[in-house]
């Protein structure tokens, strides 16, 4: 039995969000998976503004926040599964390498 570290779509049409998930190498992409590792948002989203975040830099110039693009991942689960032998896919390893 090959497990899979992979990402399972869901979201609406245009606005795709992915659920981080362990599941059998041959079950399909949106079968119920082993378990859910975490999400990711591949849409940049601008983080909110907090109260101690400058309107202002000190040239003058308006503070613009980055739009980031969201990983949330539970790292003990994942490495205790990639620690038994699970193989995760190229776009969950890129995942990896951002979060670690």
């Amino acid at each position: 039995m090959v497990l899979r570290i992979r990402l399972a779509r869901f979201g609406t049409k245009r606005k795709p969000i992915y659920n981080i998930i362990l599941a059998q190498a041959k079950s399909g992409r949106d079968k119920k998976p082993m378990e859910v590792l975490g999400t990711y948002n591949p849409i940049p989203q601008t983080p909110l503004a907090t109260p101690d975040t400058p309107e202002l830099l000190e040239d003058g110039t308006k503070f613009v926040p980055k739009k980031q693009k969201d990983v949330q991942l539970d790292l003990m689960r994942t490495r205790y599964w990639l620690g038994v032998g699970a193989q995760p896919t190229e776009p969950v390893e890129k995942l990896l390498r951002l979060v670690s």
